[in-house]
């Protein structure tokens, strides 16, 4: 079986390598919409200035930008029962933010994915019971957070995803009825070769992943000065990349809702595993706490849509003071990170524009067109 994959992987390099030369697509893909450029002409100028930590927004700003300068890694929720302290037991679920993240995670589906095979499942875990078990394999603070908070996204990451070819083809089909059946079979191969997700224990699809990109590379160097060749993944890089597009996606949906999120890794994977009844090939790149922040005097009212009363709407100033303790000091977590809105006075530092965006090359300064 690995030498009739390694072989059949040497026989789709050449077409391979002609498909991404030619930027061409399998015809089982919809032709997507163009995207009109006109709202970028149309903006003020961004400051670049790698001294400032402000962020100018021009004419065509929009919620997307709120939602970005807006989210932060929020270290303490307001429990629904309305108890303080570091207590040992989960609190109740406030049904409108349980259903706000639903609606968050049902936005965040239309995140994009190679090959559209959304390589992920998403539990949404709210109940007292399942947020104690969850809880007994977080680390350190997080334990509270998860207890806390109103409910704990926790995002799998399919390494076995060639296992729902049987469902990716009826939802392409459902959606392309007359596409020819040579078009379905290649976009498989190209989601095999690319994704390393073979439908083998680990045992066995390892050393076959890893022969496959092995032989890619031989390939790579042989042709270099002809052909670009794609660099492969393994399947646990390649699923958690796509997963991690998900989580983002969710968490700027959470903070257009008024909703506070804290993504986090601490936690022990087998233990989460075994509590939730999660089958071995999902990997879990990281959970998130949702529900109020820890600040906030009156719960938001958030309807299914997304919309939030305007009287409840958490404010800047607010969300600022959620950051610092009654003794003028920032609030950290448990490395002694402060966190906070970009917007408020003590949002979250970030590095400079200059030290994170390059131009033409690696290391070249970026020059504003």
């Amino acid at each position: 079986m690995p030498i009739a994959y390694f072989l059949l992987h040497f026989i789709l390099v050449l077409q391979l390598s002609y498909a991404f030369q030619s930027y061409s697509i399998p015809s089982i893909l919809k032709s997507q919409p163009s995207r009109s450029v006109s709202s970028y002409h149309s903006s003020s100028s961004v400051n670049l200035n790698s001294h400032s930590e402000q962020v100018h927004v021009g004419a065509s700003s929009s919620s997307l930008d709120d939602a970005v300068l807006n989210r932060y890694a929020c270290t303490r929720f307001k429990r629904f029962d309305n108890e303080t302290g570091a207590l040992e037991y989960a609190s109740p679920s406030d049904p409108d933010i349980v259903n706000g993240a639903a609606s968050a995670l049902d936005l965040a589906r239309r995140a994009p994915s190679g090959f559209n095979t959304q390589p992920y499942k998403v539990l949404l875990v709210s109940s007292k019971e399942q947020k104690e078990a969850l809880s007994r394999y977080c680390c350190g603070h997080n334990a509270h957070r998860v207890r806390d908070s109103d409910c704990t996204a926790i995002f799998l990451a399919d390494r076995q995803v060639t296992r729902t070819f049987g469902d990716f083809s009826d939802m392409l089909q459902k959606n392309n009825e007359n596409r020819p059946p040579k078009g379905l079979w290649l976009m498989k191969v190209y989601i095999t070769l690319f994704s390393s997700g073979l439908p083998f224990p680990k045992w066995i699809a390892g050393p076959i992943s890893w022969a496959m990109r092995l032989a890619l590379r031989m390939v790579s160097w042989v042709a270099r000065s002809s052909y670009p060749i794609p660099t492969l993944s393994s399947s646990e890089t390649w699923s958690q990349k796509n997963t991690m597009l998900v989580a983002m996606t969710y968490m700027l949906g959470c903070t257009t809702r008024q909703i506070a999120t804290c993504p986090m890794e601490g936690f022990t994977t087998w233990g989460i595993r075994q509590a939730l009844k999660i089958p071995r090939r999902y990997t879990i790149p990281l959970i998130v706490a949702t529900g109020t922040p820890h600040y906030t005097r009156r719960r938001p009212s958030i309807d299914t849509q997304g919309k939030t009363s305007s009287s409840t709407k958490p404010t800047a100033e607010a969300a600022n003071s959620s950051t610092v303790s009654s003794s003028g000091t920032m609030r950290t977590d448990d490395t002694g990170v402060s966190h906070g809105p970009s917007s408020s006075t003590s949002g979250t530092p970030r590095y400079s524009f200059d030290n994170v965006v390059f131009g033409d090359s690696f290391g070249q300064p970026y020059s504003q067109l």
